[in-house]
């Protein structure tokens, strides 16, 4: 009997030990994929709402899958082709407009120079250095951004092939996650050691970040944008649309956030000595564009992420910095299971010294 028992324990330690090794090598053969493996995981939780819509038509699971797949690369492309298309024409019409304006100053250099003539002034003035030292750094920042925008433009021709095999595992992962899901997520509550109601908890705590931080995401991005473009069209300035795009785009980091691009048009503005209009962008941009994430992102984060402001701000920082644009939604998914987690032990702890008191005054 006890010999039984042994071969057993042994039986299911080697097994244990075999299987986190083939797990482990399993990890090493998905690793370069991960990236769209995790987008196609988010897209897949996000949209699962349209898959059972479309499977109530469908009926079938796989006709369901296609198409809700179908419908996603639709949702991504059609937006994404239209506003590039845009951005190249206004693009255009603004490097047009630019070179009208550098003409009438006599060329590129003569134009910076008098753009930048008074701002320099100002400067002197006030903190002593020199117009040629402003002028020797202002130029060394710029061919800086030069270099970087030129490597930048390689890198991305270099990526398109990249990008499109990733656009591929997205939406092919996606296909088979939609339809394969609830028997996936079945087949590991079985295994997991967590009592049903645990195992349902925490997969309630994985899909409400993920839900709530695209969401949040998408709707922060989409008032931004629109309340940039109402700013940059009181303010005068040219290619509203290329603006309000990219206040959309930076939306989306941490920190920095649109404040990059309207601050830009206030550098524009004053620098053209259109006084008026870059402080009603200042002051418009700091009250209305920024501060529209902090009334939008918690009206669609509301009951369903419970965190602190706080680890919400370091885990969408941490995130980004660990997984890159993935994280802006990792990271809160993280530390969420993480709270959740906690909390589990926590019950777990207070069961186990309840049933202990109660074996003890027995």
């Amino acid at each position: 009997m006890i010999n039984g028992s042994n071969d057993k324990k042994l039986s299911f330690v080697f097994l244990l030990l075999l299987t986190a090794a083939a797990l482990y090598l399993s990890f090493l053969i998905a690793r370069p994929f991960l990236a769209p493996i995790i987008t196609a995981t988010l897209l897949a939780v996000a949209v699962y709402p349209l898959f059972t819509l479309v499977l109530r038509l469908v009926r079938k699971r796989n006709g369901a899958a296609l198409l809700a797949t179908m419908l996603v690369l639709l949702a991504l492309l059609l937006p994404t082709v239209l506003i590039v298309n845009r951005l190249a024409k206004e693009t255009k019409t603004l490097y047009g407009w630019l070179n009208e304006q550098s003409s009438a100053r006599g060329g590129w250099e003569e134009s910076l120079a008098q753009l930048a003539e008074r701002p320099l002034a100002w400067t002197e003035l006030k903190t002593g250095i020199s117009r040629e030292q402003l002028k020797g750094a202002a130029l060394e920042r710029l061919r800086e951004a030069s270099v970087w925008l030129l490597n930048w433009a390689k890198s991305l021709a270099v990526n398109i092939t990249g990008t499109i095999v990733d656009t591929f595992i997205i939406l092919f992962t996606l296909f088979f996650l939609l339809r394969d899901g609830p028997a996936f997520l079945a087949r590991v509550g079985s295994i997991l050691p967590l009592a049903p109601n645990q195992y349902d908890r925490l997969l309630k705590t994985i899909s409400d970040p993920i839900v709530a931080n695209i969401y949040g995401v998408l709707a922060v991005a989409f008032a931004q944008g629109s309340l940039g473009a109402l700013g940059y069209w009181i303010a005068g300035l040219q290619n509203v649309m290329l603006w309000s795009v990219m206040t959309a785009l930076f939306s989306m980091i941490p920190v920095i956030g649109p404040a990059a691009v309207w601050g830009e048009g206030v550098l524009y503005l004053a620098t053209t000595a259109q006084w008026g209009k870059a402080l009603f962008l200042l002051v418009y941009g700091t009250g209305v564009i920024s501060t529209a994430d902090n009334v939008v992102r918690p009206l669609v984060l509301s009951g369903r992420v419970k965190l602190n402001t706080l680890l919400v701000f370091f885990s969408l920082l941490g995130g980004v910095q660990a997984f890159g644009i993935v994280g802006l939604f990792v990271g809160p998914i993280i530390v969420s299971v993480a709270a959740a987690l906690v909390g589990m032990l926590a019950e777990q702890r207070s069961e186990w010294e309840q049933v202990a008191g109660e074996g003890g005054s027995a």
